[in-house]
């Protein structure tokens, strides 16, 4: 069936997390809002399932549905189609996607299910498919059949360019083409099609279009000469009056409709919501799509200015002649035709009649003059001849625009005019309602008998249903024996050569032949069919001629006068001396045979049905007229279809096909979504049938194929299965959650460990940065003292304070940026950067009777000049006077004795000014700093008596001599009269362990060196504290002995920025000291080589972080000007040059 096919078109593979994947996909999308919200639930989608089965039900349920903006509704796998008569927004592209591979009773329903399931069911099963569109006139058939094409020409592939994408554009333009020539105004349809079609869409192998057939049937041409009040022509000649251009307007005389009889009776030459204009572009574009050359569409406007042009030729009326009223029209016509006037006139004024005597074949011809009405009729006749020929060459055209390469599957589309009942009912009725009826036979068979039959064949047990079985009208009208009304016509068609009312009166008689058909009933010059559809009475009047359908041998002659070989081709009669022994087939034939082809077409096809409605007459959105509607669903038997359904099995397939899809129901069949049922199909499916939780009178197993009985049963089946992957994913959801918690456990440890990690390692980066800015900040000082060092070892005793290795050089001792009075002594050369500065002593000279003494004097050392500074109170105000300015690059050597003194001589080589004789803690310092910046270089020299000058021509000498039992040995040293007292200091080969360090390797152990014990302090003239060692236990003094570490720390009453005791703590200094992380003994590892400063040091350096420079030590916020002062930026050096 076709819920069967419906089903199996969505089976998946049964095995596999792919499956799993795909079922969730499904239940996500059943989850969406249909359509946006558009489409709200009301009412019951599939009528099998109302708890009433009644027509009033039907037509509540679907007023209801219908009130909500809801126009289709099913019964099973047949669609009822209410026609809004107004606009919806169900068709737009993403509407098409969410019926893209979705089964039918996965969504609600909608033409577009029709056309998907039409479409898969083709490509799975690989047969042919037919949807059959049936309904009034007025009720959507060709919007529906419309709405089927564009589904499929979206859902399928193709590229720009590409033979797909061509015929698709063909199958879409057919519609404006088909529509314009075979479509009119009419009073229950503004875009009633007045033919039938049936457009066969072929396709490739792969799913793809590939081409398409158009079979056409019943055109009403009559339409063409006249239209009864309220209805229009065909649309395309409205079009072209509206729409053509100034060219074509005077090339075929056109003007307005209004000036067309043809167009006119009617009397409606406007319809609300049709723009002839905007269609006339469409039609002429649909041409062009089509390959329709301009030579043949100017052909086709040509024929069609003829036709309307000859609906305004009329005659005059003379007794048993007529005449051409008006011989202008007839030329314009006859130049329109390319025929000659005079023929024509002839042909439309007479006709030519041949006699014949017995059987040898002679006889007379001659021509009998017609009279007004058979003047008209032969006008008329040539004017429909004409479009309907044009018509056929249309379609003739559009099937060679789409022949198919390789046409291995179809979907064929059946839209044709739906059942009509006027108040005036001719032949052209009787062969609409004809064809209708075998449409009608067709929906039984396949709804209704097969159903019932196929219960019987496999034997399920059921109940029968009473149908209606309108095989007895169609044998009514197309039956032999007993003759049917088609052949009664025919066989007067044959036998009566009357005029039309003898033809009409032997009819009349002879159709009493049918009165044994109970559906049948003679009425005078009427009679009346019973048709499933209701009640329908024909007039006998004009049928014969109707009948016959014969164009005369005149009016083709003429035709085949034509010089316009387009005209001529769409008549390809051959005439011949025998051409009248043929008899003419009848158009009660031609439509009988045509039903009956088309019948065995649609047998070859598996049908799905689209029946269509119409809520009202009046063609009003939003108004259900229920007396209306009523009367549609009674001929339409929507009734029995429900009763027949309800009453035998919903859905039904084969046993292989039932238990690929549902053997997961039953765990005898399935295991971990694995089908291990080993014994036959049938009882497999019995078994899953057994253990599903359904009632047993809900199924039964015939003898190929499983049946259940309702809809609500295969909706169970569907949510069992869907369930059985819902429990399989929550068991996989529920491991993958433990999976993912003990991976978020791990990961949060991975997490909390890499934090505790990241933390330390910042804490480490933060200790080393710290230490590192530290070391660059004093790297330079230290470097300096390094490099200095070398002139000194061995050749002075030391002082304890110098080899300590916190003690570096910082130069600026007393932070000349704070010291105002200073600067102001220094007069210019206060802006100079500044090197060293310190308190000093300076040996002056008195007088010439006074011996020299030791005087305060602040030292200055810029990069340009030596600064002495003294002190002096004037009317009790301190005054700081420059005493001293000496350039820099004039002090050319120093001199320093070997003892344990602080005296530095300072050689000048402007005699005029003299030596500066000077003592001072940073002797050595200072020697370093001129060493660096001067010219003194390595001139250092150290003796025990130097000489120096005291001015010009004027040479002094102090004398260096030990004495240690002197009364002042506690003054170390003590000067008078040109001599220096000095007490013993360390050893000369004295070294700090970062020098030993850098030019022998790793430190040695240390030797306790020969004791200062017991020794108090001393002091300086300057009264600053130096420092000094302690004897006694617990305190060690440790240096370095000659080619070994020396090591200790200053004394308790060291001073402030003095090492601590014991030489600098383990994990840092003190405050005040040097910083954390400087070496206490010795240069750490990574000192700063020979030289200098490390490659990457500050270019100038500031004092350690942490605690206020002591007095007389390095002052607070870094180095001098001039000197290397700010530390390089956070996080490493900034680069100095080596040596710095």
């Amino acid at each position: 069936s076709c819920l069967s096919s419906q089903l199996e078109e969505e089976r998946e593979t049964s095995t596999g997390f792919t499956q799993v994947v795909r079922t969730n996909k499904m239940l996500q999308r059943q989850n969406k809002p249909a359509w946006k919200d558009v489409m709200v639930q009301e009412g019951v989608d599939d009528m099998t399932l109302l708890s009433k089965v009644t027509n009033e039900q039907i037509r509540d349920n679907m007023q209801e549905r219908y009130n909500n903006n809801i126009i289709y509704t099913s019964i099973s796998d047949v669609l009822i189609s209410m026609n809004p008569y107004k606009q919806l927004p169900i068709y737009g592209p993403e509407i098409v996607q969410d019926y893209v591979g979705r089964s039918r009773i996965e969504l609600p329903p909608h033409i577009f299910s029709i056309a998907e399931e039409s479409f898969r069911t083709m490509f799975n099963e690989k047969e042919n498919q037919c949807i059959i569109i049936s309904g009034e006139s007025g009720a959507g058939k060709t919007e529906a059949a419309k709405k089927i094409m564009f589904y499929i020409a979206e859902v399928t592939g193709g590229g720009e360019g590409s033979r797909l994408a061509h015929v698709k554009n063909i199958i879409l333009e057919t519609n404006p083409l088909l529509e314009a020539f075979g479509n009119a105004k009419t009073l229950r349809n503004n875009n009633s099609s007045r033919f039938g079609k049936y457009f066969e869409l072929q396709f490739s192998k792969n799913g793809d279009p590939d081409g398409g057939v158009i079979t056409n049937y019943l055109l009403e041409k009559s339409r063409v000469v006249f239209q009864i009040p309220g209805e229009r022509n065909f649309h395309i000649f409205y079009q072209f009056c509206a729409g053509a251009t100034q060219q074509e307007k005077q090339e075929y005389g056109i003007q307005g409709a209004n000036g067309f009889a043809y167009l006119t009776y009617g009397n409606t030459l406007r319809v609300d919501g049709i723009d002839d204009v905007s269609d006339y572009k469409e039609v002429r574009n649909a041409m062009n799509v089509i390959g329709i050359s301009a030579d043949e569409q100017r052909n086709i406007f040509r024929l069609l200015a003829a036709i309307m042009w000859l609906g305004n030729l009329t005659f005059n009326e003379r007794g048993e002649k007529s005449s051409i009223a008006d011989k202008s029209v007839l030329d314009y016509v006859a130049s329109l035709l390319s025929v000659p006037a005079g023929m024509m006139q002839t042909a439309l004024e007479t006709r030519k009649m041949e006699t014949k005597h017995g059987n040898t074949g002679r006889g007379s011809s001659y021509s009998v003059p017609l009279n007004y009405v058979q003047a008209c009729a032969t006008r008329d006749a040539l004017s429909k001849a004409v479009f309907s020929r044009l018509f056929d060459w249309l379609v003739q055209r559009l099937n060679q625009a789409l022949v198919s390469r390789s046409p291995d599957l179809a979907i064929g589309v059946l839209d044709i005019y739906g059942f009509e009942v006027f108040e005036k009912n001719s032949f052209e009725q009787l062969c609409i309602n004809y064809v209708n009826e075998k449409l009608q036979q067709i929906f039984i068979q396949f709804t209704l008998k097969n159903e019932q039959e196929e219960y019987v064949r496999e034997g399920i047990k059921w109940t029968p249903i009473e149908y209606f079985n309108n095989k007895i009208v169609c044998d009514l009208i197309e039956e032999k024996n007993p003759p049917g009304i088609f052949p009664v016509l025919d066989d007067v068609c044959r036998s009566v050569h009357a005029v039309q009312e003898g033809a009409d009166k032997a009819l009349s008689a002879r159709i009493t032949s049918c009165n044994s058909n109970p559906h049948f009933q003679i009425r005078g010059n009427h009679f009346l069919i019973k048709h499933y559809a209701g009640d329908v009475t024909y007039e006998v009047e004009g049928m014969v001629e109707k009948n016959k359908d014969t164009l005369l041998q005149d009016l083709i002659e003429l035709l085949h006068l034509s010089s316009n070989k387009f005209l001529v081709n769409l008549f390809p009669e051959q005439f011949m001396e025998n051409a009248a022994k043929a008899a003419p087939t009848t158009a009660g034939f031609k439509i009988k045979t045509s039903a009956n082809e088309l019948v065995k077409t649609l047998s070859r096809c598996t049908p799905h049905y689209v029946r269509c409605l119409k809520p009202n007459d009046d063609k009003q959105p939003d108004y259900f007229e229920p007396n209306r509607v009523m009367h549609q669903i009674r001929y339409l038997g929507l009734l029995d279809n429900i009763k027949v359904r309800r009453s035998g099995f919903a859905y039904r397939t084969i046993f292989k096909k039932f238990m690929e899809r549902y053997f997961l129901i039953s765990p005898r069949t399935s295991y971990a979504g694995q089908n291990i049922w080993k014994n036959d199909e049938i009882s497999g499916c019995r078994a899953v049938l057994e253990d599903a939780p359904v009632g047993k009178d809900e199924w039964q197993v015939g003898k190929t194929k499983v049946f259940l009985r309702h809809p609500e049963t295969l909706f169970a089946f569907e949510d069992l299965r869907v369930n059985y992957y819902h429990n399989m994913i929550s068991r996989i959801k529920n491991a993958y959650r433990l999976y993912k918690g003990y991976r978020d456990i791990c990961a949060s440890r991975i997490k909390s460990a890499f934090r505790v990690w990241k933390a330390t390692r910042a804490e480490a980066v933060s200790t080393i940065q710290e230490v590192w800015r530290a070391y660059t900040d004093t790297a330079p000082f230290m470097d300096l003292k390094l490099n200095t060092e070398r002139l000194v070892l061995g050749k002075k005793e030391r002082h304890r304070y110098s080899l300590t290795s916190v003690r570096k050089f910082f130069g600026d001792y007393l932070e000349m940026s704070t010291q105002r009075e200073l600067l102001g002594a220094m007069g210019p050369g206060a802006g100079e950067p500044v090197l060293f500065s310190s308190k000093s002593q300076a040996v002056v000279h008195p007088g010439i009777f006074s011996s020299p003494k030791l005087s305060p004097r602040f030292l200055v050392v810029t990069q340009q000049n030596i600064y002495l500074i003294m002190a002096k109170q004037t009317k009790g105000l301190l005054q700081y006077i420059l005493e001293k300015q000496i350039p820099v690059m004039n002090i050319t050597s120093v001199s320093m004795s070997p003892m344990f003194d602080d005296f530095i001589i300072l050689h000048n080589s402007d005699i005029q000014v003299g030596d500066l004789v000077l003592t001072l803690e940073f002797k050595t310092e200072l020697m370093a700093w001129l060493s660096c910046y001067g010219a003194v270089g390595s001139n250092v020299q150290f003796m025990d008596r130097i000489k120096y000058n005291k001015k010009k021509n004027s040479k002094k000498e102090i004398v260096f001599m030990k004495n240690t039992t002197h009364k002042m040995a506690a003054q170390n040293p003590f000067y008078k009269s040109g001599k220096v007292f000095v007490n013993d200091g360390l050893p000369p080969s004295s070294q700090i362990r970062a020098y030993q360090y850098r030019m022998y390797g790793p430190v040695k152990p240390l030797i306790p060196r020969a004791s200062e014990e017991n020794k108090g302090k001393r002091g300086n003239a300057t009264g600053v504290l130096r420092g000094t060692t302690r004897a006694g236990p617990g305190y060690k003094n440790e240096v370095a002995a000659p080619g070994g570490g020396g090591g200790g720390g200053a004394p308790r009453g060291a001073a402030r920025g003095a090492a601590p005791r014991g030489g600098a703590p383990r994990g840092g200094a003190p405050r005040g000291a040097a910083p954390r992380g400087a070496p206490a003994q010795g240069a750490p590892r990574g000192a700063a080589p020979r030289g200098g400063a490390p490659r990457g040091a500050p270019a100038q350096g500031g004092p350690p972080r942490g605690g206020a420079a002591p007095r007389g030590g390095p002052p607070r916020g870094g180095a001098p000007r001039g000197g290397p002062r700010g530390g390089g930026p956070r996080g490493g050096p900034r680069g100095a040059p080596r040596g710095q």
